[in-house]
């Protein structure tokens, strides 16, 4: 007998040895406060789970937000994790609300439950304990019974003031007016309407007509581009101007002097598409594009000599 329990004693260090180990490392847990709580009051708890890298959390096994008695709702579950050490740490933070008007301080308990994780077939399991805490009842304050009776508990209503919008209107009518004048001095400078008409602004005009037909690659709009700004060569001199004429032109409009080099080729390119019936050569002269810049130059001179 003596034999067989020295041989017992010295078999049992070597059976836990031999005996794997866990794979949940650790389980803790984040309290709220335990007392102090009311009806509608949230309680958050926090839990803590390592467990061995290769298992994973069973969502099956998680806490489903929803009602869970009568006195207590989970409202939400929020899972994290990450990993540390060659483990897996779970987080789990859980937001439970009370539903409940005890009549006395009264301790009641957030539930237990378990977590478990998977590795393959290998399941393991972590249990978290529940928590106690207190909750106290609302205790209704009754107040003096008002001279006028119960109509007295209500307040009256709080008559609405009137503002003064005078300075906001004189804002809003200065602003209106500069803006308007703004607007005005742009279409006089622009020759915008009903400033378009003006005669002394013919090369604003062709500018713009300009502007349009250089969207075109086409001969007609080519040659349309050049009557445009042979009128209103026209219209500034007063009379019909031709490449003989251009110095003349240039000696009575001197503020258009600089650009006498791009007129003569103006001239020259309108000769060769209209004398010589040799529109592509001409484009080549002088693109519709060029044309379109040498007028915008032409309308920014004139607006400056006025």
């Amino acid at each position: 007998m003596i034999a067989f329990v020295l041989a017992l004693l010295l078999s049992t260090p070597a059976l836990a040895v031999d005996a794997p180990a866990s794979p949940v490392l650790s389980v803790s847990t984040v309290e709220p406060r335990g007392f102090g709580y009311f009806v509608g009051d949230l309680l958050t708890r926090e839990v803590h789970v390592d467990v061995a890298k290769s298992y994973i959390l069973e969502a099956a096994s998680q806490p489903k937000p929803g009602r869970l008695s009568y006195w207590l709702d989970l409202r939400s579950v929020d899972v994290s994790e990450r990993w540390a050490s060659g483990a897996t740490r779970y987080r789990l933070k859980l937001v439970y609300q009370t539903l409940y008007v005890p009549l006395s301080p009264a301790e009641r308990h957030l539930p237990a439950f378990e977590l478990r994780f998977k590795d393959g077939d290998d399941v393991a399991v972590a249990k978290v304990p529940a928590f106690k805490f207190v909750m106290a009842p609302l205790r209704e304050v009754i107040p003096e019974v008002p001279a006028e009776g119960p109509e007295g508990y209500l307040r009256p209503d709080v008559k609405p003031q009137a503002l003064s919008t005078r300075r906001d209107r004189v804002l809003f009518g200065v602003g209106l007016g500069l803006t308007g004048l703004a607007l005005i001095f742009l279409a006089y400078d622009r020759a915008w309407w009903p400033f378009r008409a003006r005669p002394n602004r013919p090369f604003a005009r062709a500018s713009r007509r300009l502007r349009s037909l250089a969207r075109f690659k086409n001969a007609d709009a080519y040659r349309e581009g050049l009557l445009d700004l042979h009128r209103a060569f026209d219209a500034a001199a007063g009379r019909r101007v031709l490449a003989e004429d251009v110095a003349g032109f240039l000696e009575s409009h001197a503020v258009f002097r600089a650009y006498e080099r791009e007129i003569g080729r103006f001239f020259a390119a309108s000769r060769q598409a209209f004398f010589a019936n040799d529109v592509s050569g001409a484009e080549k002269a002088m693109p519709l594009s060029a044309m379109a810049a040498l007028g915008a130059e032409l309308s920014a001179a004139e607006r400056r000599a006025l």
